[in-house]
């Protein structure tokens, strides 16, 4: 493996300063954590080296490849993710190098089994995280209160948005200095895996400029009282926003120059319009069927609730009653009707009249993989939504029958664990208000086991193959559904993952050939980490579908962070915290590039682990490096030794000559 330079000087300066380490995805963050982490386990005995990741599939994932690099033995290697663990102590006090998460290690150093003292190097995967109360932030200010001479590696492809963000992760983290590059850096241009980037404006459909004149219609009396007087300032219907009309009714709240009376009518028009707001964002953003979706929740509550005099609420009475609304809700349901019976038929793609965004997407998979075909290429869909997700994943799989593409699409959704919010129910709503007195006990019961009934069962969810995308998107995917599913994936049975925010981050889902954004953020970090799930090993491809003014947005939010990357290399820029000098101060270590040998039996242990899922890896590295088998590794894995090879990589060493050690 070749040393590059960028790596070199970050190795370097992450063995004299606390160091903040900001790299695109793809070059080589967990070598220069090996390669730190190496020296020390050279330069002293018994002191404690840490790998924290905030998952566990992301310590997996790290552990594979720190094996596959360093050198150091088993032997002297402890993984930690489970803090019920009765033998901790024996485990912290008998290992030199640890691979854990933040939660552990912080309940470990507050009850007495981990000496904060012990701890010579402490690296932070995933760095951006240690904000506000997360356990990095607690795990370095309990070591810094008893420790200082310690140091500290905080990985990272997304540090922050803005400067304040990266200050906070500095003070958090104690850091000394930040080595950042960019894609730009000459340094690194050279090991950047080209990423085609596809920007397509998609524009509302006439449907959608139907809609949204009708409700423009019904809103336009209320808007037109608020900005009379004077607390909302947008004039134009369209350009309603929800969280515009947010900030504007918590301001008045806290008025105290006006009558409460007028100030509660008032505060009740904001809400509407907050509400219609949030109408158009999933109308224009992410098409007819999701707005749909939302509105007819919040038209059924309302409705239902006023019709039976819970709500006086005259006001939204004025607009959900108002018959533009009603042409809006017929107008939807007989579209969405239509659509049901020609896709039926196969005449059209199930849910594409929703928005253009539905047909640049169908076209950008179908070419993709007609590109494709023979190959084990596979594509991530992102959406923010669960209910747009389960609509792309319908409209995937209608695609199949359209184009007569049997089996091509095998599309399915990946949410997180929680269930769907739950939906205002008309039947629950009656039974509620039908209860029998509270001493009716036999009355009761009944109540109780409706209410029981009604519940959605979890059964089915914790195998993928008595689950489907509906079941998943209503009850959510818990974590042994989530691994079985990108296990799937990477083994071709699913080949595009319809995915919310679980996507983004902390899963080890394997390499990607092509992104595509349904709809885009305005946080830069998110957007960077969609998009750097391709690209990694190989060439990838992003596509980016824009509507109404998400373009703008996108292109303003990744300037501005491209504006952040440039300040991240003035040190005038932040309030750094000075490093304590771990080495005595008359050695001054030389370098040394060696060739490390990574010994036979972690050579086998890798390859028999090569299709483990992470929970499967986990144990068997446990059992390895924690358990009784650590003196005969050869025990977990296939002996067939003339399958294997030695693998020699070179890293970096810096010794301190035979004169010097580290008591520690």
């Amino acid at each position: 493996m070749e040393v590059r330079d960028y790596q070199f000087d970050i190795v370097k300066s992450a063995l004299f300063e606390n160091l903040l380490c900001s790299l695109p995805t793809g070059l080589g963050k967990t070598f220069i954590a090996s390669t730190v982490m190496l020296n020390f386990y050279r330069w002293t005995k018994t002191a404690k080296i840490v790998f924290m990741a905030p998952t566990k599939p992301l310590v997996a994932q790290q552990i594979k490849a720190f094996y596959g690099i360093s050198g150091i033995p088993s032997t002297d290697i402890a993984i930690l993710l489970d803090k019920s663990k009765k033998n901790r102590r024996e485990i912290w006090d008998s290992n030199h190098v640890f691979f854990t998460t933040p939660q552990v290690v912080d309940n470990d150093l507050r009850n007495g089994l981990l000496d904060p003292k012990a701890v010579v190097c402490l690296v932070v995967d995933e760095a951006h995280r240690a904000r506000g109360n997360y356990a990095y932030v607690k795990v370095t200010r309990y070591i810094t209160q008893y420790n200082t001479s310690f140091r500290v590696l905080a990985l990272t492809a997304t540090p922050g948005a803005t400067t304040e963000a990266i200050q906070d992760i500095v003070y958090n983290l104690s850091i000394s200095k930040i080595e950042v590059r960019t894609e730009d850096d000459e340094d690194i241009a050279k090991y950047i895996k080209v990423k085609d980037v596809l920007k397509l404006d998609c524009d509302p459909t006439p449907e959608i400029h139907e809609i949204t004149s009708k409700l423009c219609d019904a809103i336009l009396p209320i808007l037109e009282v608020v900005n009379s007087a004077g607390i909302y300032d947008i004039t134009d219907p369209t350009k309603i926003n929800h969280f515009l009309a947010m900030e504007a009714s918590q301001r008045l709240i806290r008025r105290t120059d006006i009558q409460e009376g007028y100030k509660w009518n008032q505060y009740f028009r904001l809400q509407v319009i907050g509400t219609v707001g949030t109408f158009f964002r999933r109308l224009n953003i992410y098409g007819i069927k999701t707005f749909y979706s939302f509105f007819t929740e919040k038209y059924k509550e309302f409705t239902t609730k006023y019709n039976d005099k819970k709500s006086t609420n005259a006001i939204g009475a004025a607009f959900y009653y108002d018959a533009n609304v009603a042409e809006v809700k017929k107008y939807v349901e007989d579209l969405i009707a239509e659509d049901d019976r020609k896709a039926a038929k196969g005449e059209v793609i199930r849910g594409l009249f929703s928005h253009n965004k539905l047909k640049c997407l169908i076209d950008e998979l179908v070419e993709f993989f007609e590109e494709h075909k023979g190959e084990n290429s596979s594509v991530i869909v992102f959406t923010e939504f669960r209910e747009n997700a389960l609509e792309l994943v319908n409209c995937i799989e209608s695609a199949n029958k359209f184009y007569h593409l049997p089996n091509t699409l095998r599309p399915h959704i990946f949410i997180g664990q929680s269930k769907e919010k739950e939906k205002f129910d008309e039947v629950n709503y009656a039974k509620k208000k039908n209860k029998k007195k509270k001493n009716n006990k036999k009355g009761e019961a009944d109540n109780e086991k409706g209410k029981a009934s009604a519940r959605p069962s979890n059964r089915g969810l914790d195998n993928l193959a008595t689950s489907t995308s509906e079941l998943a998107q209503i009850k959510g995917m818990n974590q042994q559904l989530q691994k079985q599913l990108i296990e799937n994936f990477k083994k071709g049975e699913f080949n595009i993952l319809v995915a919310t925010s679980i996507g983004e981050e902390g899963l080890d889902i394997g390499e990607v050939d092509l992104i595509v954004c349904f709809d885009s953020t305005q946080s830069p970090i998110k957007n960077i980490q969609r998009m750097g799930r391709t690209g990694r090993k190989r060439d990838g491809k992003v596509v980016l579908l824009f509507s109404s003014n998400e373009r703008s947005k996108f292109e303003k939010a990744m300037d501005n962070y491209s504006f952040i990357q440039k300040k991240m290399n003035n040190p005038d820029e932040f309030k750094f915290v000075k490093s304590d000098r771990i080495l005595p101060e008359s050695c001054h270590p030389r370098v040394d590039k060696q060739r490390i040998t990574i010994d036979e039996d972690t050579l086998l242990l890798l390859k028999e682990s090569e299709n483990e899922n992470s929970d499967a890896f986990l144990k068997l590295m446990a059992k390895t490096v924690n358990g009784s088998t650590k003196s005969n590794p050869k025990s977990l894995v296939n002996k067939k030794k003339k399958n294997s090879r030695e693998s020699s990589i070179c890293l970096i060493t810096f010794q301190l000559g035979s004169e010097v050690s580290l008591n520690c």
